[in-house]
């Protein structure tokens, strides 16, 4: 059983144009709640990022923040404040990517940019070269996820993703399924969880 209980989950600072997307994160923050796990996100206070926080504080549940300053005034800014317990402040995104590495014993995305896209593919390349085992999910609400995950298989067919198995995330269409989803990894012991290191040299 993994020590860490806590998910991290990377999304969008806007709520983008379909409303099932921030459904899917008050439901996925209301799972993560409901089962005493602590929330690991971007410290954003808007869109799908607010939306996630949100659910977990609706539920009593623990949430840790971690921004960089020169993001603070335009993600949690202009007088929106969520009351979580812990908040922390990096100098810059590198910083931040590796404090949300550390704390995490698992990665989920929901929909978002460019941003929570660089940050999800990076924790399947930190899988594949072997440096964490933890459980990794795209909740790929109403195909959101459908384009990389054709690209993905196009790079394997292709000859260029090694251990393709290693990088290879778990999709799931139902945000409600994310958490008994990584709850069953974590139980199980298969995720490698323990290896707290902060990867320097990626």
């Amino acid at each position: 059983m993994v020590e860490n209980r806590s998910i991290c989950v990377y999304c969008g600072s806007q709520p983008g144009y379909d409303p099932t997307f921030e459904t899917a994160a008050r439901d996925l923050g209301k799972s993560i709640a409901e089962s005493d796990i602590r929330l690991i996100y971007g410290g954003g206070t808007y869109g799908i990022m607010g939306a996630v926080a949100e659910a977990v504080l609706e539920g009593n549940g623990k949430v840790t923040g971690i921004i960089p300053e020169f993001l603070q005034s335009r993600e949690a800014g202009n007088g929106k404040r969520l009351s979580f317990d812990e908040l922390i402040v990096t100098r810059d995104m590198h910083e931040r990517k590796h404090a949300m590495f550390e704390k995490s014993g698992a990665f989920v995305a929901l929909p978002g940019g460019i941003g929570t896209l660089e940050e999800i593919i990076e924790i399947m390349t930190w899988s594949q070269l072997g440096r964490h085992r933890r459980p990794m999910v795209l909740a790929n609400i109403g195909g959101f996820w459908d384009p990389l995950l054709e690209l993905l298989n196009h790079m394997g067919t292709s000859g260029f993703i090694h251990s393709a198995h290693l990088a290879k995330p778990l999709v799931v269409t139902d945000a409600r399924k994310i958490v008994p989803m990584i709850t069953a990894q974590w139980d199980a012991g298969d995720t490698g969880a323990g290896d707290r290191e902060v990867i320097d040299r990626l």
